[in-house]
C-alpha cells in the first residue's frame, strides 16, 4: 500500500514533469522561430549588399563583392553561406568560389522575384537542408536576375539540438527538486497526523479513559483529534458497559440461582407430599420469572446505553402511551392496594414507541412498588417547550443519603423488593431512554412521596 507522502511526492513531480516538457516545446519553438528570424534578416541584408554592389560596377555584368568567396583566388575554404547569380528560370550565371555546384531555387521564391519581391525559403541541397534568400536584381519593377544566398541549417540544428538537452536535464533536475519538496512539505505537514495515530494506538484496552492530545493550532488535525476522542469515549463507554453488565449479571444473577439450588437440593432430601412439591415449584418458578426479567432489563439497559436500539423513531402521543402504561400497572396497583391517579395532557413527542413504554412502565412500577398498601400513585401530564409525564408516589419519600444512587443500577434503599416483581433498574433504564431521546429524568423532591418528572422535547426537537 503506498503511503500519501510519497504519493503526493509523485504527483507533484508527475506535474512538474509535464510543465517542464510544455515550457520546454514552447521555448524549443521560439527559439526556432527566433533563430530564423534573425538567419533570415541576415541572408537578405547580405544579398542585398551583393546586389547593390554587383550592379552598380557599371560593367554591363554582375560582379561579386572583393572580399566574398566568388572574387577570392586560390584555393576557397567551404563557407557557411553560398551565392549564385540566376536567370528568372533558376538557370545560374554566377557563383561564389566555395560552390562547386548550382544549388536548386525553390519555385515559389522565383514567382516572388519575377513579381519584384525577395524570399526565403528552405529546401535540401545534397542531402542537407538549407536556408536560400532570393533577391532581385535590376529594376524593382522588372528584374532580369535574382540573387541568391543560401546557408546550411545544420548550426541551428545543432543549437536547438544543444538548447533541448540542456533545457531536458535542467527540466529533470526540477522535477526531481519538485518531488523531494513535495516529499519534506508532506513529511512536515503529515507529522500532526502521524503523531496522533502513533498515541491513538498506543492506547490499550486498559487505557480507554487516556485521550489524544490536540495537535496545535491546524484546524484539520485539531478536528481530527476531536473525532478521535469522541470515538474513543464511544469505545469506554461500549467496553464500561460491557464490564458493567458482566458484573452486574454475575452478581445478581448469583443470589436468585443460589435460591434455587438450595430449594431444589431441599426438595429432594424427603420425600414429600404433592402438595410441598408444588409449593417448591412456585417458589421456583418465581425465582425464574426474576431471573428472566433481570435478564431482560439488564440486556436492554446496555443496549440503550450503547447506542444499539432506540433510533427508529415516529411521532407519538405521549398521552396514549401513558394511559396504556396505566391500564397495564392498573393490576399490579390492586395487588398491591394503591390507586393510579392519571390528570393533564402532553402531546406529540418523537420516540421509540417500545423504548418509550419501557421507559414510562418502569417510572410507574416503581412508584407502586414505593407505596404503601392504600397510597395514591399521581400521574401527571404535561406540555410547555417540552413534553414530560410526572410521577409522585405515596411513600415516605427519599432521604438525603438515597438521592446520589436512586438511578444507579440495583441501587438498595431501605425499601425491600417484592419478590420477582422487580429488577431494580426501573429508573436505570427510563433515564437511560430519556438521554437517548434528548430528554431528562429528574428526581423533584418528596411530594410528600418520591416525585419523578421524565421530558422530552416535543416533536421536531432535535435530540
Amino acid at each position: 500500500m503506498r503511503s500519501f507522502r510519497s504519493a503526493l511526492a509523485l504527483r507533484v513531480a508527475v506535474q512538474a514533469l509535464a510543465v517542464a516538457l510544455v515550457i520546454l516545446s514552447g521555448a524549443t519553438l521560439y527559439l526556432r522561430v527566433l533563430l530564423l528570424a534573425n538567419l533570415d534578416a541576415s541572408l537578405l541584408e547580405l544579398a542585398s549588399l551583393e546586389a547593390s554592389y554587383g550592379t552598380d560596377q557599371g560593367t554591363g555584368s554582375f560582379r561579386f563583392r572583393p572580399e566574398s568567396p566568388a572574387a577570392m583566388t586560390g584555393p576557397v575554404p567551404v563557407q557557411l553561406s553560398w551565392a549564385q547569380l540566376v536567370d528568372l528560370d533558376g538557370r545560374p550565371l554566377a557563383r561564389s568560389g566555395n560552390l562547386h555546384e548550382p544549388i536548386p531555387v525553390p519555385a515559389r521564391l522565383l514567382e516572388a522575384v519575377r513579381l519584384g519581391r525577395s524570399g526565403v525559403a528552405t529546401h535540401h541541397w545534397n542531402s542537407m537542408k538549407v536556408r536560400s534568400a532570393l533577391f532581385p536584381v535590376g529594376l524593382p519593377a522588372r528584374p532580369s536576375q535574382a540573387l541568391q544566398i543560401s546557408t546550411s541549417l545544420a548550426p541551428l540544428e545543432t543549437t536547438l539540438k544543444n538548447f533541448v538537452w540542456l533545457m531536458s536535464g535542467l527540466g529533470l533536475l526540477g522535477t526531481g527538486l519538485a518531488g523531494l519538496i513535495a516529499w519534506l512539505i508532506a513529511g512536515r505537514a503529515l507529522a500532526p497526523a502521524l503523531a496522533l495515530s502513533a498515541e491513538a494506538e498506543s492506547i490499550g484496552v486498559n487505557e480507554l479513559g487516556r485521550r489524544v492530545a490536540l495537535p496545535g493550532k491546524v484546524e484539520e488535525f485539531n478536528r481530527m483529534a476531536v473525532a478521535f476522542n469522541a470515538l474513543l469515549e464511544r469505545v469506554e463507554q461500549a467496553v464500561n458497559g460491557t464490564r458493567r453488565f458482566t458484573s452486574d449479571a454475575s452478581h445478581e444473577l448469583r443470589a436468585p440461582l443460589t435460591v434455587l439450588r438450595g430449594e431444589l437440593e431441599l426438595a429432594l432430601t424427603r420425600p414429600r407430599s404433592p402438595a410441598e412439591y408444588e409449593e417448591v415449584l412456585r417458589r421456583c418458578l418465581d425465582e425464574v420469572l426474576r431471573l428472566v426479567r433481570l435478564a431482560d432489563d439488564l440486556l436492554t439497559l446496555t443496549r440503550i446505553q450503547g447506542g444499539v436500539v432506540g433510533g427508529k423513531r415516529s411521532p407519538l402521543e405521549l398521552d396514549d402511551v401513558v394511559e396504556r402504561v396505566v391500564d397495564k400497572k392498573a393490576g399490579l396497583a390492586e395487588a398491591r392496594g394503591v390507586t393510579l391517579e392519571l390528570t393533564g395532557s402532553a402531546g406529540m413527542v418523537s420516540a421509540d414507541a417500545d423504548l418509550l413504554l419501557r421507559a414510562v412502565d418502569g417510572l410507574i412500577e416503581h412508584a407502586i412498588m414505593a407505596s404503601p398498601r392504600g397510597a395514591r400513585v399521581r400521574v401527571r401530564l404535561a406540555a410547555d417547550h417540552r413534553r414530560s409525564v410526572e410521577v409522585t408516589d405515596g411513600g415516605p419519600g427519599l432521604k438525603a443519603t438515597e438521592i446520589s444512587g436512586v438511578f444507579q443500577r440495583f441501587y438498595r434503599s431501605n425499601r425491600p423488593r417484592v419478590s420477582s416483581a422487580e429488577s431494580g433498574l426501573g429508573l436505570p433504564i427510563a433515564r437511560a431512554v430519556a438521554l437517548s431521546h434528548g430528554g431528562t429524568l429528574e428526581y423533584l423532591g418528596n411530594d410528600p412521596g418520591a416525585s419523578f418528572r421524565l421530558s422530552l422535547p416535543a416533536t421536531g426537537g432535535s435530540a
